[in-house]
């Protein structure tokens, strides 16, 4: 090949991005305008505001405060209700049963020995129950009433039915439903059949599934709490002396049938509070919004019941929990007294 047939196209080559570059350079001087906006920048019909940079970082619920608990009486007990099927561990609730013993009280998980739960109430003065899968039968049912009756308190998380996709080498999904209905009927409430979202950014904590919830009476249990959040709330369908103390925020409406309504997500009859939701007294939620000033309010109206029967039971085990020895002190005692103890009732 001759340098002439190299050096002619390389010259055209050249030319012709010479006219490109400078024409550009043209168009920039007599038109400055015409240069795209910067990225981000909004234009009209083609750059919504959600995907503009001040929306990219969606603001948070600050995640601060203490619980703080009653400390005014001292040495109050919580039993929390670990036999039937409740979706609860003591790890999820650590924070908890820190805030309580440093007011003075403890916090205690099942029955030891062979006490049953029925014969185990009467020694606490409040029962928390966390999202029980199975039912209760009808002594326990009975003995519930007559706890909340004698001055006990009971507080019940519930969530509402939920399907859940287990992994492994073969998946497969299993429906989780609260299976308590049947003990909270009698206080006038029971869990609604959906769950619950919001798509309005100033209604849910940055997930439409995380609904807010704000005070609907005065009382104990909203005192200083403006908002709280649940990630998986559902709604309390209430009839009787039950009340209504918080509400999901305007424009919520259930997952499945899209219904909107005034959907109750704390409810209160005399001695029992149900609440719809159990996840935001886990580490991760528990300080969102006043989730903490709420939790705080619930343990203190736990602690304010009073043990129908602080002495009674079919154990008087002290490792409570533990799995420790069952034996009463009036069973074969060491050598003879002159005044024998009385026999534990229940026993």
């Amino acid at each position: 090949m001759t340098e002439g047939r190299i050096v002619k196209p390389l010259a055209v080559f050249i030319v012709v991005l010479v006219a490109i570059l400078g024409g550009t350079f043209l168009l920039a001087v007599v038109n400055p305008g015409s240069s795209g906006p910067p990225d981000g920048q909004s234009i009209d019909g083609q750059s919504p505001s959600q995907y503009q940079p001040d929306a990219v970082n969606a603001p948070v619920d600050p995640e601060e405060g203490e619980i703080s608990v009653d400390a005014e009486a001292r040495g109050k007990r919580i039993l929390v209700d670990t036999s039937h099927g409740n979706q609860v561990t003591e790890s999820q609730l650590e924070p908890i049963t820190e805030a309580v013993f440093e007011a003075g009280h403890t916090v205690e998980y099942g029955t030891s020995g062979t006490a049953s739960f029925a014969d185990s109430l009467g020694r606490y003065d409040g029962v928390l129950i966390v999202q029980p899968l199975g039912s209760y039968s009808e002594e326990e049912r009975d003995a519930l009433q007559e706890y909340t009756d004698d001055g006990g308190r009971v507080v019940v998380l519930a969530e509402p039915t939920q399907t859940r996709l287990s992994t492994g080498f073969t998946q497969s999904t299993t429906t989780v439903s609260f299976g308590a209905n049947n003990a909270t009927e009698q206080y006038g409430v029971r869990m609604g059949a959906e769950q619950l979202y919001n798509v309005d950014d100033a209604a849910n904590d940055n997930n439409f599934k995380a609904i807010y919830a704000s005070p609907s009476d005065d009382g104990e249990l909203t005192d200083g709490v403006e908002t709280i959040t649940f990630d998986t709330a559902g709604y309390a369908v209430v009839n009787g002396d039950a009340e209504p103390k918080f509400t999901a925020a305007e424009g919520t409406r259930t997952l499945e049938t899209r219904r909107t309504g005034t959907y109750a997500t704390v409810v209160r009859n005399d001695n029992m509070v149900f609440v719809t939701d159990s996840t935001f007294i886990s580490s991760s939620e528990i300080y969102d919004a006043d989730n903490e000033v709420f939790i705080g309010n619930l343990l203190s109206f736990l602690l304010d019941g009073e043990a129908p029967d602080p002495d009674g039971g079919a154990s008087t085990d002290p490792g409570f929990g533990a799995g420790g020895d069952t034996s009463s002190s009036a069973e074969t005692p060491a050598e003879p007294t002159p005044t024998p103890a009385p026999t534990p009732s229940g026993s």
